[in-house]
């Protein structure tokens, strides 16, 4: 996908090992960078292998920032991350893809929402959070963000704010399960006994609406959080994750999930033509036998989104209008059945079963 020279033009140090980045956005592509909460930037740089390519969220929120942020947690011995905290700095650009993901998509009616978060996973919850409180439509917010020790909090002072500037809206708390004797908050892990313990209290906290929850932070958090929810008693739609994890979990021997085009199911047979629509325009190719529709489209040099070919990014994120493919498994952990449901899927891990599919990037 086409990447785009955003100039740093502020710098900020976040807890141990942590940076956030503001990027400044030329009119000419305001267009093309405007986003929602949630959504995340694709970083691209030069390795030793190729282009390397690494997705953050975005801490920032549209309509309270001109610029937009990203919020980087580095990885030790990460091809991108240390290189975005330690080394760059204000003056310098950043190559980098639109904004993506389907985190949040909004609400129709005034909703509980209760927010889970675990290190370097409160930048887009943050994000999300301060939309809905700006938006003054009957929302509350509650906002529970784990971390081992105080000084490794993110954008704490941030979050704190947004508990003072909504008293009656938004409440935080956060948990550290490594803290000193001079912590005096919540301690341990935010896991499934934590969650079953304070569920009465966050109930008591939605005064009647519904809650949806939004979880974000490493795969296992997020894994005991949702079994514990629906343990009791939530619908699945009503728990939303982000994870840039792998999740493929070698399930390629497992029968594929049955995608339909949302406008024509299409004709069984092998695929003789992928319809791309990306950014407009529409790129055509011919997939080889066993052949996913993001590689076929990348062999065909299609303009298309995507980073790591292995379903761990969600950056090949798209819509089958028309025909069917058979998707892996394993994008179930990043989408739910009915995101599937809507024709959703990530291209590199759906193979197309009918003999035209057309796919489109940017109806998501």
């Amino acid at each position: 996908m086409a990447t785009y020279h955003l100039k740093i033009v502020g710098k900020r140090d976040e807890g141990n090992d942590a940076a956030s980045l503001w990027l400044e956005v030329p009119q000419d592509l305001r267009g093309a960078f405007s986003y929602r909460p949630g959504q995340f930037l694709t970083v691209e740089r030069d390795g030793d292998g190729g282009r390397i390519a690494r997705q953050y969220s975005l801490s920032s929120t549209p309509e309270a920032h001109r610029d937009l942020r990203i919020t980087v947690k580095k990885i030790d011995g990460g091809a991108v991350s240390p290189w975005l905290v330690q080394d760059v700095g204000e003056g310098q650009a950043l190559e980098v893809q639109p904004p993506r993901g389907r985190f949040f998509r909004g609400f129709d009616e005034p909703r509980h929402v209760l927010m889970l978060a675990c290190g370097s996973g409160i930048a887009p919850i943050l994000s999300i959070a301060r939309h809905l409180l700006a938006q003054d439509a009957g929302h509350r917010v509650t906002i529970i963000y784990g971390n081992r020790t105080p000084d490794a909090v993110i954008l704490g002072d941030e979050v704190g704010a947004l508990a003072e500037s909504h008293p009656t809206a938004c409440h935080v708390e956060q948990v550290m399960s490594r803290a000193g004797e001079s912590w005096h908050g919540a301690r341990g892990r935010i896991d499934k006994t934590f969650i079953e313990t304070r569920w009465k209290d966050w109930q008591a906290a939605s005064h009647g609406l519904s809650t949806s929850i939004f979880l974000c932070g490493p795969q296992e958090f997020m894994d005991d959080a949702e079994r514990a929810f629906v343990d009791l008693g939530l619908a699945l739609a009503d728990i939303h994750r982000e994870s840039f994890d792998l999740v493929l979990n070698d399930d390629d021997g497992e029968p594929g999930l049955t995608l339909v085009g949302v406008n024509d199911p299409g004709e069984s047979g092998p695929c003789e033509r992928i319809v791309a629509v990306v950014g407009g325009e529409e790129y055509e190719t011919v997939p080889e036998e066993g052949e996913s529709i993001l590689a076929a489209l990348i062999r065909a040099e299609a303009d298309v989104p995507f980073s790591c070919q292995e379903g761990t990014c969600a950056s090949c994120i798209s819509k089958l209008t028309e025909g069917s493919a058979s998707v892996r498994p394993g994008v179930l952990q990043t989408l739910r059945q009915d995101d599937l449901d809507e024709g959703l899927t990530l291209a590199c891990l759906s193979r197309p079963t009918t003999r035209s599919v057309r796919i489109d990037f940017d109806e998501i």
